[in-house]
């Protein structure tokens, strides 16, 4: 359990460093062709942006620790691989099919979203393997 706070934790921080420099800085003006999709209480909501940021960490490590065999590097970006695609069908493509969004800013967040869980992966292979790593010493 101290493993899977542990890493859920580096993994929600990591994601709220992550998107505000891909969103906010990286894709800022690719993004402005969604402003008028925008809440107009977006601020109000940010509260849910949180604990779904919360959920997709734990999400992610939950299912890295049912499914990893070893803990190697290679399974950490595996995994991120195969979350990516799963979310990237889930809320990339779909954004692109229900909104009227460029193709290229959809596939801008699914380049992004890549990193992302690979880096998601990385992380979460290395703070399992550390944590192992003590344990068993």
């Amino acid at each position: 359990m101290k493993r899977f706070l542990i890493a859920s934790a580096v993994l929600f921080i990591t994601a709220l460093v992550w998107n505000t420099l891909v969103h906010l800085v990286l894709l800022k003006e690719a993004n402005l062709v969604k402003q008028d999709l925008k809440r107009n209480d977006f601020s109000d909501m940010l509260w849910l942006s949180l604990i779904l940021t919360a959920g997709i960490s734990c999400l992610f490590v939950w299912g890295y620790s049912r499914f990893a065999k070893n803990g190697s590097l290679r399974e950490g970006i595996l995994f991120g691989l195969f979350f990516v695609l799963t979310a990237g069908l889930l809320v990339d493509l779909n954004q692109y099919i229900l909104y009227t969004i460029p193709a290229f800013l959809a596939f801008k967040w699914f380049l992004g979203g890549v990193v992302e869980f690979i880096l998601y992966g990385i992380i979460v292979s290395k703070l399992y393997f550390i944590t192992s790593n003590k344990r068993q010493a």
